[in-house]
């Protein structure tokens, strides 16, 4: 086996290598023999419920199928009152402005004009004063308050939807108010109003809000929604104060641990298209007699995010959805998920001939980031791999365009009425537009301030089992993104896929170093049950590195790790693989985690790790620096991967517990347990 140019973790720190050691040392003796009398402790593994009934040959799409560990609401969700603005001299209460006049700054205009407007980054504020409007609810807060959500036809007990989570607020505060009123027949869902007391005299009309962005007061507004974010850990680049706009029914969009919930007015605009697109749901179905429908299934491998037609195909039509039932532990029995239609395609595809669907798990991911979900990784062969995969939009096609590529930060309404060159901003808010295509100042402005940012309305980034869908719709549209690696400023490409070894359209950016992974099917002296360290990945804890096989000098302790002892000794009776091929540490870092897989399973901080020195070439024909110590995404020289938080906040700002990084990571390799060429030596992946 060759050895990985870019592991790192040799150059760890004496301290953090004799935390490594330490319960080494007290697990077993010193002698290399099976003749110990003390056992090696062995962790509980985390329990793995039980499987959900599906037929065999659906099952068998299904890299990991379980029932979600984390069934019971729990942990804590963030509430913010009030509309988001990045800061700005418009929006000056959304400052710091007492950090601002601190320093002497003069507060940037946004616009594409203006490349300075990112330097008022560090003054933002989440809300005017978040000690009046952020509220962060604890899970038993709300079972404490009831336990049945107002959809108790769609949410077992102990589940919640944002409308529910709208009503507790209202309960819990007196300067705000929501009042519930009827099931929307036409929109299939309850109506409601909020109250809010801006100046907080007590009423809800002393100074009325002449326009949504004015922060004062309401009565009585049918005019207020939210925008919504589960949580990414501690992907601060994927966390942003506005969160991303949704055209969901707020009584079928589910809360969980790490959801952030911006409750705030919107113009009449946004809210009239919101209901538009609930009536067309709820017509397509009545036009399907009842049925639930999916129209199409599209695939982009050019990834144009649904502009570049003559890169999209359909690969699946007329798909009769049903519940496969496999979150009954949310939601009840015959409720329609997102996953049910993808499902559905899959199954059908064996009459019909078209595209076919693979599924797997993601817990808890390695940034902290409580998924707990399904998600589909593989099209007809083509599987998601490492930070290469699959992203996907969908809904009614009237909707399919509605959120813009830029972000609130990089407009101003004058870019929109003047169709700032190489923008392509004249395809932005039809509806907003006169019948000549011009836009006006004020309708430029509302633009930005509900459809700007990438993310909303049909494309959120939310698990397709999160998200109720029991009325059909007109397509689901996936896109091949594999530009992930460049983007962040990966330096440790490490893989097993073959294609993408050298490279390929698919996989265009190549592995750093090809690695033979040894065939434990022909080990010479394959261990059993009976070896007293059956189980126990890390041969380390019991086996002393001097006096493994010391008579054979091709053997180099510095860098023998377990996978080299299972080329003749056999995998020690590991479980087999899943079907991944990278970044296995993505999933087995928090309650997935491995144990007893040494430096692997270790927590180190960033101050003992090394960063390797250069990211993986990128499609421009260049790698970027990176090394240091520190956070290694942020010593990452690159626009790309600026990874800073709505507040200007950067990794290495986090607070100590979170400051941290297991011993493989995107951009450090573990010498003894690299990721993924010792996981997949031992965890030998099925062949299908």
């Amino acid at each position: 086996m060759k050895k990985n140019k870019n592991s790192r973790l040799g150059y760890l720190s004496k301290s953090a290598l004799a935390l490594i050691l330490i319960p080494l040392l007290t697990a077993c003796g010193s002698d290399s023999d099976n003749n110990n009398t003390t056992p090696p402790v062995i962790p509980d593994e985390p329990g793995i419920p039980a499987i959900p009934e599906l037929p065999e040959e659906l099952a068998a799409k299904f890299d990991l199928l379980v029932e979600a560990p984390k069934s019971e609401f729990e942990g804590s969700i963030d509430v913010y009152l009030g509309r988001w603005y990045p800061c700005q001299p418009a929006h000056q209460n959304m400052c710091d402005m007492d950090k601002v006049r601190e320093d002497g700054y003069t507060l940037e205009y946004p616009g594409s004009d203006n490349p300075n407007f990112s330097n008022n980054t560090k003054y933002n504020l989440s809300t005017p004063d978040d000690s009046k409007y952020h509220m962060q609810i604890k899970a038993e807060e709300l079972l404490a308050w009831k336990d049945q959500a107002i959809r108790d036809d769609i949410f077992q007990p102990g589940h919640y939807s944002v409308l529910d989570v709208m009503m507790y607020v209202s309960e819990q505060r007196k300067d705000f108010e929501v009042k519930v009123g009827d099931f929307n027949e036409e929109r299939q869902t309850y109506e409601y109003t909020v109250s809010f007391d801006a100046d907080g005299d007590g009423t809800f009309d002393n100074d009325p809000a002449a326009h949504y962005s004015e922060w004062k007061d309401y009565k009585d507004s049918d005019s207020w929604s939210v925008a919504f974010f589960h949580s990414g850990g501690t992907m601060l680049g994927d966390d942003a104060g506005d969160y991303e706009t949704v055209y969901d029914r707020l009584d079928e969009m589910l809360v969980r641990h790490q959801s952030e919930i911006r409750i705030m007015p919107t113009s009449p605009e946004y809210r009239d298209r919101m209901w538009q697109s609930h009536k067309d749901e709820v017509a397509f179905k009545a036009a399907n007699g009842g049925k639930v429908m999916l129209t199409a299934i599209t695939r982009d491998m050019e990834d144009t995010d649904g502009y570049g037609d003559e890169h999209i195909e359909t690969i699946a039509s007329n798909i009769e959805v049903k519940a496969y039932n496999l979150r009954t532990d949310v939601y009840r029995e015959g409720v329609i998920t997102q996953l049910d239609y993808v499902i559905s395609a899959a199954e059908a595809s064996a009459s019909t001939g078209e595209s076919d669907f693979g599924f797997t798990y993601w817990p808890t991911l390695y940034t902290g980031s409580q998924l707990g979900s399904y998600v589909m990784n593989n099209i007809d062969g083509i599987r998601a791999e490492g930070l290469d995969g699959w992203n996907y939009a969908a809904g009614m096609k009237e909707y399919t365009l509605d959120i813009m590529l830029h972000g609130p930060e990089s407009l101003n309404a004058q870019d929109l009425v003047n169709n700032t060159e190489g923008m392509d901003l004249a395809r932005e808010c039809t509806w907003l537009r006169e019948d000549d295509g011009s836009i006006t100042e004020t309708n430029a402005q509302t633009c930005i301030d509900h459809w700007a940012g990438t993310f909303g309305g049909n494309k959120l980034h939310i698990a397709l089992d999160n998200m109720v869908r029991n009325h059909g719709m007109e397509y689901i549209y996936f896109s091949w993104v594999k530009k992930m690696f460049w983007i962040y400023g990966t330096t440790e490409l490490n893989s097993v896929n073959e294609e993408r070894q050298n490279g390929s359209e698919l996989y265009p950016i190549a592995v750093n170093e090809v690695v033979e992974i040894a065939d434990i099917s022909k080990a010479i002296a394959p261990l059993t049950e009976e070896h007293f360290g059956w189980n126990i990945a890390d041969c380390a804890v019991c086996h002393n590195n001097d006096e493994i096989h010391s008579g054979y000098s091709n053997l180099d302790p510095d860098l023998t790790g377990p996978y080299t002892c299972a080329s003749c000794h056999g995998g020690n009776g590991a479980p087999a693989g899943h079907g991944e091929t990278s970044r296995c540490f993505w999933c087995h870092s928090e309650d997935q985690a491995m144990t007893n897989h040494g430096e692997a399973s270790q927590w180190f901080d960033f101050a003992d790790v090394e960063c390797a020195e250069n990211s993986s070439v990128n499609p421009f024909g260049f790698s970027l620096a990176v090394g240091g110590k520190g956070s290694c995404a942020d010593n990452v020289q690159s626009p790309f991967v600026d990874k800073v938080r709505w507040n200007g906040e950067r990794y290495n700002d986090l607070a100590a517990s979170k400051t941290r990084t297991r011993g493989n990571s995107d951009w450090h390799t573990s010498k003894t347990f690299p990721d993924p060429y010792s996981c997949v030596t031992c965890h030998v992946n099925p062949k299908k």
